[in-house]
């Protein structure tokens, strides 16, 4: 049972043991019968103004004030338990809208911190949040984003957040719902590009087996980029910057090339594009890039530029889309 659910099933249950603690007190102190009891009990907590159906002692007089404190007291708290449940129903309505439209998203699974920082990077309009928390989920529709509530393993909820149209699943929860999110995700959209933030990494040969796209170890990623800051802080600072501007002005990107035999020289992408090749991956291998290196359909290639840059070189070098 969801918070929600337990709320309601608590505003209930405090109703059904006021009804039968006021509908006993009557049938015993003023000797009425229980129907009559169970009348006057249900007029007094609901403040209908009937008046007594029969002269009250003193003692019965006590209980019709305790309901009536009772009764009030299990208003206001209803109010406060189907109030913002009404409001997430509308909220939640608005988010269906937008999830039938939207494409190419970034779906992120788990709101906590990870998840937070995680979604502050991308552009608001882009981003489905998934979360089993209500609270989080709330948070995440106050801070802009699209939210699905419900557990990011089960398809019916991957569904919801429109996963067949999604272009990544990030799945920063525990290990073993990461994994079973992935498995999932794939079957339902294969091309979805799938990453996982793994919390223990012992879990990382696990998470492999699930066809998941990268994996992102915050430990081991962590000491890497010590022991890299030590000896090659100006590389870190080089990257870092990069990365610090969100996009907006030099992007590092790899590629995969879609052409054959054509040289550095020849493709002249400086020149065309305003991009600049770093370094070129074949066969598992990196390569320093030369004038004369000749480009093989297949290769990996990393590529520094601005967005339109990016583009215009990514035509001539045939990469598919």
């Amino acid at each position: 049972m969801n918070d929600v659910g337990r709320d309601v099933a608590n505003i209930i249950a405090a109703l059904i043991a006021v009804i039968l603690f006021g509908s006993l007190a009557y049938h015993v102190v003023e000797g009425w019968s229980l129907f009559e009891s169970l009348y006057m009990t249900v007029i007094t907590i609901t403040t209908t103004g009937y008046g007594e159906i029969y002269k009250m002692s003193t003692a019965g007089r006590i209980i019709s004030m305790l309901l009536m404190f009772f009764g009030i007291g299990i208003f206001f708290y209803a109010i406060n338990v189907l109030m913002p449940l009404i409001v997430e129903r509308r909220m939640e309505m608005k988010d269906v809208k937008k999830l039938s439209k939207m494409e190419n998203h970034i779906i992120i699974c788990g709101f906590g911190v990870m998840g937070k920082e995680i979604a502050n990077e991308f552009p608001k309009d882009r981003v489905v949040v998934i979360d089993s928390s209500s609270e989080k989920v709330n948070v995440a529709r106050e801070s802009g984003y699209v939210a699905v509530l419900g557990d990011a393993t089960e398809e019916e909820v991957l569904t919801k957040a429109n996963i067949q149209k999604a272009k990544a699943l990030i799945a920063c929860m525990t290990d073993a719902s990461n994994a079973f999110t992935i498995m999932a995700a794939k079957e339902l959209n294969p091309n979805v590009y799938t990453l996982a933030i793994l919390r223990s990494p012992e879990s990382e040969k696990k998470v492999k087996r699930v066809n998941v796209d990268f994996i992102l170890s915050p430990y081991k990623d962590t000491a890497k980029k010590v022991i890299a800051t030590l000896q090659r802080p100006a590389a870190i600072e080089f990257v870092e910057s990069i990365m610090s501007q969100k996009g907006e002005t030099l992007t590092l990107e790899k590629v995969k090339v879609g052409i054959n035999d054509k040289s550095l020289r020849e493709l002249d992408l400086r020149r065309k594009t305003g991009c600049t090749v770093v370094a070129i991956e074949r066969d598992g291998k990196l390569m320093m890039p030369e004038a004369d290196t000749q480009l093989k359909k297949g290769d990996l290639v990393y590529l520094i530029g601005d967005d339109e840059a990016l583009k215009k070189a990514e035509e001539i070098l045939g990469v598919e889309t």
